[in-house]
């Protein structure tokens, strides 16, 4: 099942424990050891070596990465984002990937040992979750290119990607195409062939093997992928230019043919960038960015081996280069000489060339006699519509009919008729031969548009006692040029009425209205420190408004407990009362913790916490915020006699503790219970199970030892018989 054997190296006992679910994900079997210390000398005969790279720790890694078979791997996992240890860590020999260990997770590290130990890495599908639509565009030249990049960023427009975001989407892609166009290609000989083509001749040529741009986006995460069909990019030739950007003297050029500056603006641009290369096939260059992300740093960089593609589903035609049209265009490829030709086949492709002749001038010959013309005469319900004929405006209907003339009969014509307010008509009509034909076109009225708002949203829109919706709201059928009565209602303020004026017909009107607050509501803010907490009003939970919640309206001069509860969080709860029309903010500093809370069965008990100064005398079902640890809670009454002690531990939750009592009460009038810390008790409540009591004779001052079995269903009596 577990087919694969991997290593992985680390000193942080958490990290190596969460790490190893993730490459077993990827099935492997993994040996999990602090350091290569642990494992036996010589060769480490393992598919894929993880290797947690520490602060000082190079040394150890390139040690390790010596060591790996000659069919290993080895991934590097480093603290924190750096592009400059990126690639001190790719220059290590056998490196195929690093990670940064504050964003990896489980999923990220599985998805990226399976690229390291199977190798079927090409296509963006592998990068973005299942379900979601992948897009593609074929790109081959520099215009198709731009046509390219303005599809991808009008998608991530649509997809609500930030516009820093979008800028980083459009600069990586134009560098990915940049390279893919114009570094990729080789002749047959792996000869660069824009090598020697100055940049202002490039771009009037395009290649007949075109790059494959994929792009995909799940709100989260935006992905996108260009592919070309050369294969001539080396994983150290990547690694070289980065490294070069990073240190040289002249850190950034832009040479003919090359593409170390785009290298270096993608990795400093993108959350992920991954390299796939098939030597002489296709390079495949994936990016990614984390939508959520404050600011854009590289977050996982790799650089793998396809050996799954068995089928050639990657590979490509011989490359050519065409021109832009004139000349200067050149094609790069095989070609093969043509002998001569026999007098045969000279002979069969002249009669051929006239029997092709004969053809034209058959299809040709109703052209050139002249057919005959008609007319149309076209009319419109309401008159004064723009009249079109296949697109060309030709003039307005009126009262009477419009004649159009010139029109080949037996030839179909689409008549369209447009007038404000109105949606368009349209008729296919043929001319009939020396006649008029008759047109008539019934056009439909538009509805006004009224778009009704409020400020707050959320308000009822009420029009003629009718409720049509909430705001902001449009409406679409109300007559035109008509007036409106609307009225506006909100729970915590005063009915606000209007009157809305329709448009005309096809045009469109935006209205809104201030609401004020009725006088015996308020309103609060809430807001808590870490932000997510379920607000609860009076123990009632304000379902969907987890903190910050904007405006919360509430009745005034009435006290209200507003309680905030987050996991990981002692509850914060406070008292407020608000006066008519005030607005007022609550915010909570959330403390860690938890809290607990106490159900009893006997009304008079009380309970408090040990050691607390706040859980004091608390009323059953009440509630009481703690830090995590251990406590005792206690349990009392004076009358029925309680005195119980129950354990609970807080961790970072609410823990709620049911206590069950049974009632024991003393058989006589001369009878008492001696209990510990009370000697005079003749009705007591105790936990339930078994006890051992003192009865005494208070007449007689006789006395006994009493077994008893505690029932809260039921009370239990005791005597001295």
């Amino acid at each position: 099942m577990l087919s694969k054997r991997i290593v992985a190296i680390s000193a942080d006992k958490a990290f190596s424990k969460r790490r190893s679910a993730g490459l077993q994900a990827a099935g492997g079997m993994v040996e999990c050891v602090a350091s290569p210390d642990d494992l036996a000398k010589g060769e480490i005969g393992a598919d894929l070596v993880v290797v947690h790279m520490l602060e000082n720790g190079a040394a150890m890694t390139a040690a390790v990465a010596a060591r790996i078979k000659k069919e290993g791997s080895l991934i590097v996992v480093i603290a924190a984002s750096s592009l400059e240890q990126v690639v001190y860590a790719m220059k290590i020999p056998r490196v195929t990937a690093v990670l940064v260990a504050d964003e990896m997770t489980q999923a990220s590290l599985a998805a990226v040992a399976s690229r390291a130990l199977y190798g079927d890495v090409f296509g963006l599908e592998k990068i973005v979750p299942w379900g979601v639509k992948v897009y593609s565009h074929l790109v081959g030249d520099y215009q198709e290119k731009s046509v390219a990049i303005a599809a991808v960023a009008d998608f991530a427009q649509a997809m609500g990607v930030r516009r820093k975001y979008r800028e980083s989407v459009e600069q990586c892609l134009d560098e990915m195409l940049m390279n893919a166009l114009y570094d990729a290609p080789v002749d047959s000989a792996g000869k660069q062939m824009f090598a020697d083509v100055p940049t202002k001749t490039r771009i009037s040529l395009r290649m007949e093997q075109k790059a494959i741009v994929q792009y995909a986006c799940d709100g989260n995460m935006f992905a996108m992928s260009v592919r070309d069909s050369f294969g001539a990019l080396k994983g150290e030739t990547v690694v070289k230019y980065l490294d070069k950007c990073l240190h040289a003297a002249q850190q950034i050029d832009r040479k003919a043919g090359g593409a170390g500056l785009g290298l270096y603006i993608i990795s400093s641009s993108s959350t992920q960038f991954l390299v796939n290369l098939y030597p002489g096939v296709a390079t495949e260059a994936i990016c990614t960015f984390d939508l959520n992300a404050p600011k854009v740093q590289l977050k996982e960089f790799g650089i793998f081996s396809e050996r799954i593609d068995a089928a050639g589903r990657l590979a490509a035609g011989p490359s050519r280069l065409h021109g832009g049209g004139g000349a200067g265009g050149r094609t790069t490829g095989s070609t093969e000489a043509v002998g001569p030709s026999s007098r045969g086949l000279m002979v069969a492709l002249g009669a051929a060339i006239l029997f092709i002749c004969a053809l034209i001038a058959i299809v040709a010959y109703p052209r050139w006699v002249e057919k005959p013309k008609g007319a149309l005469a076209i009319t419109t319900t309401p008159p004064g519509a723009t009249i079109e004929i296949d697109g060309r405006a030709v003039g307005a209907s009126g009262q009477a009919p419009l004649a159009v003339h010139d029109l080949i009969v037996g030839q179909k014509y689409k008549v369209t008729a447009r007038l404000p307010g109105f949606e368009p008509g349209e008729a296919i009509v043929e001319p009939a031969k020396n006649q008029d034909a008759p047109v008539a076109i019934t056009l439909k009225a538009l509805s006004p548009v009224v778009t009704i708002d409020s400020d707050p949203r959320g308000a009822t829109v009420v029009i003629a006692g009718v409720e049509r919706g909430v705001t902001p709201v449009t409406l679409t059928d109300l007559t035109p040029g008509a007036d409106a009565v609307v009225t506006l209602r909100r729970t915590g303020y005063g009915d606000e009425q209007m009157t809305v004026h329709a448009p005309p017909a096809g045009e469109h009107v935006s209205v809104s209205r201030a609401l004020s607050m009725a006088s015996k509501f308020g309103s609060l803010r809430l807001e808590s420190d870490p932000p997510g907490a379920d607000v609860y009003e009076d123990d009632h939970l304000i379902a969907g408004k987890p903190t910050p919640i904007a405006e919360e309206i509430v009745e005034s001069g009435k006290p209200i407990r507003i309680t905030m509860k987050l996991t990981g969080y002692q509850p914060d709860t406070r008292t407020v009362t608000i006066a008519a029309g005030d607005s007022k903010t609550i915010k909570a500093t959330l403390k860690p913790g938890g809290a607990v809370s106490v159900n009893v069965n006997v009304p008079e008990a009380k309970w408090s916490v040990d050691g607390s100064k706040t859980c004091v005398d608390l009323d059953s079902g009440a509630s009481c915020s703690l830090a995590d640890g251990r406590y005792k809670v206690t349990v009392s009454s004076r009358s029925p006699h309680v005195d119980e002690k129950y354990d609970v531990e807080i961790k970072g939750a609410e823990v709620t503790r049911d206590v069950k009592l049974g009632v024991v009460e003393v058989d006589g009038p001369d009878v008492e219970m001696r209990l510990p810390g009370a000697p005079h008790v003749r009705q007591a409540a105790m936990s339930e199970g078994r006890h051992v009591v003192i009865v005494v004779n208070t007449r007689t001052n006789e006395q006994a030892r009493r077994a008893i079995t505690v029932s809260a269903a039921t009370p239990t009596r005791v005597g001295l018989k």
